[in-house]
């Protein structure tokens, strides 16, 4: 259709005819990059979905509602999100669908790790500016283009005026004392989160009690605070794994897991930084020993480890660090 469109307006002049259908919906349709490439995909997506498709023909389904049901549905199941999406609103469709994955069934459980949130920010040509300098500058320092999410948290994490934060408050997690899933709160809506998230968040943060208990709890740190300032000094304010050194978006591990057995001890408490910490909990980064003297393997994808030792303080510490401890060669006398 949009062919036989384009034909009529410019002709049988092939030079004037746009390259492609994104060129043709951005010039005469005037959608941005993204909507057109986001209304071809669901466009596509509807040649195999032909009851979605037909309500949607009908006005009977608005575009938000099938550009959220075509993510996941498929042509064995189309009726059965139809049915569950009878009455709802776009919204509605959405959390739906979130957390679910192409053929999974409506009724499925959400996968955690699948459930994404979106969020529009409108600023200045200056400071737009501004962030796409400060990204290409941490991509280039990672060698990595990293994501969205991953940007946000250092952002959010970072502290002021190059202070450690205390342990991790940012959110609040609810853990359900019969099946053990956990959940963060925001705006009112429970969302659910995967069990390496969930232990990474309570292996720094503090405790505020039993939310169906009505006894009055203090917060209490997971790790003592006194504990937790003698495994940063000693770690040099700094993530132990070789060749990382930030200083930023750091917790505290425990390296015997709590459930595990685990305990607040200096031998098992050490600093990771946020990437390093969820690596480690999602079974890439095997660390082993007790600390300092700590060993680190990373599994790749193939299964294949690489091993290295932990950092000496020389590694840790700049040779001008105020904050560096006394050594063999600038320790004071009678040390």
């Amino acid at each position: 259709m949009l062919v036989g469109v384009a034909t009529r307006k410019y002709g049988r002049s092939l030079e004037a005819l746009p390259a492609s259908l994104l060129e043709y919906m951005e010039r005469e349709l005037h959608y941005g990059p993204h909507a057109a490439n986001e209304r071809l995909r669901v466009a596509r997506e509807l040649l195999s979905l032909p009851l979605i498709a037909d309500q949607f023909r009908a006005g009977e389904l608005s575009f938000s509602a099938v550009r959220e049901l075509t993510r996941v549905a498929t042509p064995e199941n189309e009726h059965l999100f139809l049915t569950k999406a009878h009455g709802k609103t776009s919204r509605d469709v959405a959390r739906m669908v979130s957390g679910l994955k192409r053929g999974d069934n409506p009724e499925a459980e959400p996968d955690p790790r699948l459930i994404k949130k979106r969020i529009y920010f409108e600023v200045s040509a200056t400071t737009f500016a501004r962030y796409r300098m400060m990204r290409t500058a941490i991509d280039k320092s990672r060698e990595e283009r990293i994501t969205d999410d991953t940007l946000l948290a250092m952002l959010l994490d970072a502290p002021a005026n190059d202070q450690v934060l205390p342990p991790r408050t940012q959110v609040a997690m609810n853990t359900c004392k019969s099946c053990r899933k956990s959940a963060i709160s925001v705006d009112g809506e429970q969302i659910p989160i995967d069990d390496q998230t969930a232990e990474v968040l309570a292996c720094d943060s503090i405790f505020i009690g039993d939310l169906d208990s009505d006894d009055l709890t203090r917060p209490k740190p997971h790790i003592p605070d006194a504990m937790r300032r003698k495994v940063l000094q000693r770690d040099g304010y700094a993530c132990v794994v070789p060749g990382c050194r930030s200083k930023q978006h750091l917790s505290v591990h425990h390296l015997r897991h709590r459930q595990n057995g685990g305990t607040h001890t200096l031998r098992n408490l050490c600093t990771l930084c946020d990437g390093h910490h969820l690596q480690h909990h999602d079974g890439r980064l095997v660390i082993v020993g007790e600390a300092p003297d700590l060993k680190f393997e990373w599994v790749t994808d193939d299964g294949v480890a690489t091993a290295t030792n932990a950092p000496t303080l020389e590694d840790v510490f700049d040779e001008d660090d105020p904050n560096a401890p006394p050594t063999n060669d600038n320790a004071p006398p009678g040390t």
